[in-house]
């Protein structure tokens, strides 16, 4: 092997590895509020104390609500007053950045993209950016009415997600106001959550705090569903962060959400998540013998696809239609009709 392709081996080979790293980090609380960083791995059990920046660095002695790490394995650490530190990963040394929102509210989630951003959320009901780059803070707006931030802020391919205290909003950088709730938990617990990029596919973890211990799950982002645990921590974990790169700056989503199930007089719902990729997602309780006809239209009424001899009505195939917008129609055999505005992003 001559020293060119030795090159694009090791290269590849390194890159391969940071793609589908499964290291992650959890900021803990042991006994009395003390703070513990734990470097951990979903694939085994170990648990490797890690050194970290004190959290009574400032005037006040605090404990950190949760953690961050960027793609050059910079921590980040921000206390329940907004607070926010680094361990720089070279030097090793601790540095305060400034307060996320001058106010002494709560910060109780923090997040890396793959680029110069940091995201905060917490009370009064609040997202916030810090730009790495400047030491900029950004107020970025309130989160939608009722939605509260209970630990953690994730991304899952390029879309941000927030753990609130009864399930997981999906956010709208444009405007925080117009985020999605995206999967209701009832009273979640879900203080921690982390997303892994194993290359062909992305996977989500969360994490939910009990009295004293805490339990893993993998969270399903395409059937919105919780897996069994699958790691148990006998410590309260408060917030965990894993090097993820399919971020976006520019996360949006639209606010018709499955997580909110619009029902008529008779209890019946169906409902739809937007955007759409390749496939249309359905969340209803029609029975599917009482279906009578299933179809796609564009704006202009014509049929662009039906779906009526489908046995289920779960998932619907759209891979091959041009990007815009289009209307989703569901006619009972009792002729009541349910239509849903349908969103295909690509």
């Amino acid at each position: 092997m001559n020293l060119f392709s030795k090159k694009i081996f090791w290269g590849v080979f390194f890159i391969s590895i940071k793609l589908c790293s499964q290291q992650f980090y959890v900021n803990s609380i042991i006994g009395n509020n003390t703070n513990k960083v734990f470097k951990l791995d979903v694939s085994n059990s170990n648990e490797i104390d890690e050194p970290f920046c004190p959290p009574n660095m400032g005037t006040y002695p605090e404990t950190y609500t949760d953690i961050a790490i960027d793609g050059s394995n910079n921590i980040y650490y921000v206390t329940s007053t907004g607070r926010l530190y680094r361990k720089n990963s070279s030097t090793s040394n601790c540095d305060y950045l400034g307060d996320f929102t001058l106010t002494n509210a709560s910060i109780t989630s923090l997040i890396s993209d793959s680029g110069k951003y940091l995201y905060g959320s917490g009370s009064p009901n609040k997202l916030y950016r810090y730009d790495i780059s400047t030491g900029t803070f950004t107020d970025l707006g309130n989160l939608p009415t009722g939605q509260f931030s209970a630990g953690d802020l994730f991304f899952y391919e390029g879309r941000l997600f927030l753990c609130t205290l009864t399930g997981i909003l999906e956010i709208n950088l444009a405007n925080p106001s117009q985020s999605c709730p995206f999967m209701n938990l009832g009273s979640s617990n879900i203080y921690a959550a982390f997303s892994v990029n194993y290359g062909t596919h992305s996977k989500v973890y969360v994490i939910r705090t009990f009295f004293a211990d805490s339990a893993m799950y993998e969270l399903d982002m395409v059937n919105h569903q919780l897996g069994p645990s699958i790691k148990t921590f006998n410590h309260k974990v408060n917030g965990a962060a894993g090097i993820y790169d399919l971020t976006s700056t520019e996360a949006t989503c639209t606010p018709t959400p499955l997580a909110v199930r619009e029902t008529d007089a008779s209890g019946i719902y169906f409902n739809v998540l937007n955007p759409v990729k390749n496939t249309i997602i359905c969340d209803t309780n029609i029975d599917r013998r009482e279906i009578l006809a299933i179809q796609l239209f564009d704006n202009s009424g014509r049929l662009i696809k039906d779906f009526s001899g489908q046995n289920q009505i779960e998932r619907f195939d759209v891979s091959g239609v041009l990007k815009g917008n289009y209307l989703l129609t569901v006619t009972t055999k009792k002729g009541q009709t349910y239509t849903k505005k349908i969103i295909i992003s690509s």
